[in-house]
């Protein structure tokens, strides 16, 4: 299997690389979703279905799939997360790759062009937003309840509550939630909660950047408007008739003339 180790603390990151000749875009999916689960995401099939244009790479989240899990907050600390990444790019010698970033994905696509900025072509980011969460927000609220039940019952009560505002998932799906490591997620989301803003400094960014954000998102639309505002040259897309949960499946379509205005346009 292939695995990347991270230089600043050694964890190992899994990644899948569907070769080719065309320009490197590394996926990063949701929070819980490995990459058998970030591959079917309306996005990243539409991206793959132009392999004479682009090289996917798909990458593990720690905590996630097959990469390290680490049970301790400060292991999910947005500079190891970035060199996660990072150091993906290096054992397949990419020297800059655009970017995708599903929801937490988006987090940590902010936190590459943060950190890491010379690594990258573009960031599509999508149902994300780079400054403090809100814990009180009405998804984050329902995920950091859902994960204190996790100590007892494992990820069961916050698949159950992710399903009370999305629906059924197919049962293969909700096996591959409910594989996951609670205590990993459980350190992921503290940290995150706990690291105020991604950057501070989102005027001065010179990476081309697209935002694309669920219409009915109430706990991220409205900084991913401002983030957009504050990045220069930023594009920003709203996507009407769903919600941050929906956009896991919302079809590409509203968005993928901007996206692919973005890959394409990419140096």
């Amino acid at each position: 299997m292939p695995f990347a180790r991270n230089a600043l603390d050694g964890s190992r990151v899994y990644f899948e690389d569907d070769g080719g000749a065309g320009t490197p875009v590394v996926f990063m999916g949701g929070f819980l979703d490995p990459i058998e689960l970030a591959r079917r995401a309306p996005i990243a099939m539409a991206v793959a279905a132009l392999p004479e244009e682009f090289r996917p790479v798909f990458v593990d989240h720690r905590g996630h799939g097959r990469s390290d899990k680490p049970h301790g907050a400060e292991a999910y600390a947005m500079r190891l997360r970035v060199a996660d990444v990072v150091a993906v790019l290096d054992r397949l010698r990419i020297q800059r790759a655009h970017f995708i970033g599903l929801s937490w994905g988006g987090r940590l696509a902010f936190g590459i062009g943060e950190h890491a900025a010379d690594r990258v072509r573009s960031l599509v980011i999508v149902g994300q937003q780079p400054y403090e969460i809100d814990p009180d927000g009405p998804l984050a609220r329902v995920v950091g309840r859902a994960l204190e039940g996790s100590k007892d019952r494992g990820l069961e009560p916050l698949v159950r509550a992710f399903e009370d505002i999305a629906g059924p998932y197919p049962e293969p799906v909700r096996a591959v939630y409910l594989a996951g490591d609670a205590e990993a997620m459980r350190a992921a989301w503290r940290a995150a909660v706990g690291e105020g803003a991604v950057s501070r400094r989102l005027h001065e960014w010179q990476v081309r950047c697209l935002i694309c954000v669920a219409a009915d998102d109430a706990d991220f639309f409205d900084q991913a408007r401002r983030a957009a505002d504050e990045i220069p040259h930023a594009g920003f897309v709203a996507i009407g008739g769903t919600d941050h949960l929906g956009m896991d499946t919302a079809p590409v379509d509203p968005a993928w003339p901007a996206i692919l205005r973005t890959l394409r346009g990419g140096s």
